[in-house]
This record gives C-alpha cells, sequence and structure tokens, in this order.
C-alpha cells in the first residue's frame, strides 16, 4: 500500500512586485525543499509559526495550489497531474466563518455540497442524515447557519469535509477559536474519523492538542522541516524529557556558565521575569536532580526550583528558537 503523503523536494515561490512603480520582482520562498511521508490511518501534526509555510503546504497537498518545483504525491497520486482524480478522495477543512452558507440550513448547505461531490441523490439524504447525526447536529439540521454558534459552524465544516467519505482528510487548524468544550468534542470526532480507517493530516498552534492526538509531528519554520518524529523522538532531539526550572535574582554569568557543565544538561534557556531571571534546563539523564542544581548555586538561598516533563510546546520552541 503507499504512503498517504510523500513529497521530495518540494519548493513553492510566489513571485511579487514593489516599489512606487512596481517594477522590482520580488520573489519570496514559502517553502523550501519539503520531504515529507505520512503513513495511511494515522493522524499527523504540522505545527509552525505563522508564515512558516503551513497553508502553503496543505494547499498544494490538497490540489489548490501548483508546486514550483519538486513533487507531491497524495494516496499514490500526483497532485499535480492527477488533481482529478485525487479530489474526490479528499478532503479539506479550514473552518472559520467561511465556506458555508448562513442565510440556509444546515441540512441545505451539505445538500449543496454533496451535489458539487457528485453523490447519486439516492443515497445523498441518508448520507447528510449520518454525518448530521456523527457531529450531534441532528437537531439543528434545519435551523439556519446564521443562528449557529461558533462550535456548531465547526461541526457543519467538518460534516461537509467528510460527506463524500474521503480516504484522507486535512484540517486547518480545527479548534481555533473554539471553547473548551467544543473542542474537546471535535478532537473526540477526530480520533473517531481514525477509528474509521480515514488519515488525518492536522494543522495546528495548539501543542496540547497536537500532542494529545498526533502519532508523529512535523515542525516547519521558514519553509523547512527542522524536525519530524514521535513527541518521545523529539524530546530526546532537544535535549531530554525531564525539564528543571530555577528562578531567582540577579545570576551572573559563571553562575549559568556553571549550570551549563552540569552534567545531564543539554540546553540551558534564560528569561527575564521583571527583576528575576528563569533559567530553563532540558535534562538527559535521571541522575540530575533539582538539589544538584540549587548546590551549584549557593549565593542565592531564594530560589525557586520545580521539575517537570518537557511538553511539546518546550519542544517547539526550542526548535524554532535554534532555527531562528
Amino acid at each position: 500500500m503507499t504512503d498517504a503523503i510523500e513529497t521530495h523536494d518540494l519548493w513553492r515561490t510566489f513571485e511579487s512586485r514593489k516599489g512606487f512603480f512596481f517594477n522590482e520582482l520580488v520573489h519570496t520562498e514559502a517553502l523550501r525543499g519539503i520531504d515529507l511521508q505520512v503513513d495511511r490511518g494515522e493522524i499527523f501534526g504540522l505545527l509552525g509559526p505563522n508564515g512558516a509555510g503551513k497553508t502553503t503546504l496543505t494547499k498544494i497537498l490538497s490540489t489548490l495550489l501548483l508546486p514550483t518545483r519538486g513533487s507531491a504525491r497524495v494516496l499514490g497520486l500526483d497532485v499535480a497531474t492527477q488533481a482529478h482524480a485525487l479530489r474526490p478522495r479528499i478532503g479539506l477543512v479550514l473552518g472559520g466563518e467561511r465556506g458555508l452558507y448562513n442565510r440556509i440550513s444546515a441540512r441545505e448547505n451539505l445538500r449543496y455540497f454533496a451535489d458539487l461531490f457528485g453523490i447519486p441523490v439516492e443515497r445523498r439524504d441518508r448520507r447528510i442524515r449520518e454525518v448530521l447525526d456523527w457531529v450531534g447536529l441532528t437537531d439543528a439540521g434545519d435551523r439556519r447557519v446564521e443562528e449557529f454558534s461558533r462550535g456548531m459552524k465547526q461541526k457543519l465544516h467538518l460534516a461537509r469535509g467528510i460527506l463524500h467519505e474521503p480516504e484522507l482528510l486535512f484540517l486547518d487548524e480545527p479548534t481555533i477559536g473554539l471553547d473548551p468544550k467544543s473542542a474537546r468534542e471535535t478532537r473526540k470526532l477526530i480520533r473517531g474519523l481514525v477509528a474509521n480507517g480515514v488519515t488525518i493530516f492536522l494543522t495546528t498552534h495548539y501543542m496540547f492538542e497536537a500532542e494529545e492526538l498526533c502519532q508523529r509531528i512535523a515542525v516547519l519554520t521558514r519553509g523547512r522541516i527542522v524536525a519530524r518524529d514521535t513527541v518521545a523522538g523529539l524530546s530526546r532531539l532537544v535535549g531530554g524529557d525531564r525539564t528543571i526550572e530555577v528562578e531567582g535574582y540577579g545570576f551572573e554569568d559563571a553562575e549559568v556558565g556553571a549550570v551549563k557543565r552540569l552534567p545531564g544538561v543539554s540546553h540551558v534557556v534564560s528569561e527575564e521575569f521583571g527583576p528575576r531571571l528563569r533559567l530553563t534546563l532540558r535534562v538527559r539523564t535521571p541522575e540530575l536532580t533539582w538539589e544538584t542544581v540549587k548546590a551549584t548555586l549557593p549565593g542565592h538561598p531564594e530560589l525557586a526550583l520545580r521539575e517537570r516533563r518537557t511538553s511539546l510546546e518546550d519542544i517547539y520552541l526550542d526548535l524554532v528558537e535554534e532555527e531562528a
């Protein structure tokens, strides 16, 4: 069986003009040599700061945008030359307020999109009932979409995305702006899709969401993928799954250097909080304890120390900072 997604040296360059007479041609490299592989049946997460190229990559993979060079195959089909055959097999959920018709009902929205997808009339209404029930909108199916909350609209977006039973679903920040209850319900629906054999390609800014849902994660910044692995693998990459935070007043450079040289410390980040300074240590070995760190800073009896698991947010910030 082919991979769900496979790209090789994928580039996308945009051209624009600037200057008083718009006579200066500017080339912007949104994607720079993307190599990516996504297995069938997994939830694959793509993380990155604004402007990193996440939306550009998603648009190329979903056949909305052509690459400048390189290749991309989705479900074994080339996105540039076989888009017509690929589109019926994939779904795209961008979310937000756009993409729905507010002055008609949810059921009428889905009927319209079902006709666009080419779903036969004899099974169209049955399929609409199925997806409305699956996303929990059965009772609201005949209400106008303009009466829906943001969470209900997001569920309707999801219903539209799976209406034609795609093999692969692209989800671009599916829970952005949702309250915690609606976001949790959406994540539950996403896990249900995978249980039914759908592959998910997810972009999100919510680290805890990616950590909860995704088997593997790629970090994209400045048009390049700087890391891809499981959360555990990424933890090892940035220096360990343990983090020790030390907070105090007026650390000298020599003291910070002594902390960096402690056995097992792979990375130290300094942050200022008013008059206080926080040192965040990535730790590779279990032998190093916060007591050892405290003993390295004897001139600071007021130290506040705590140990915690390295989170995906820590990993992400380390990778993006290192690339910058």
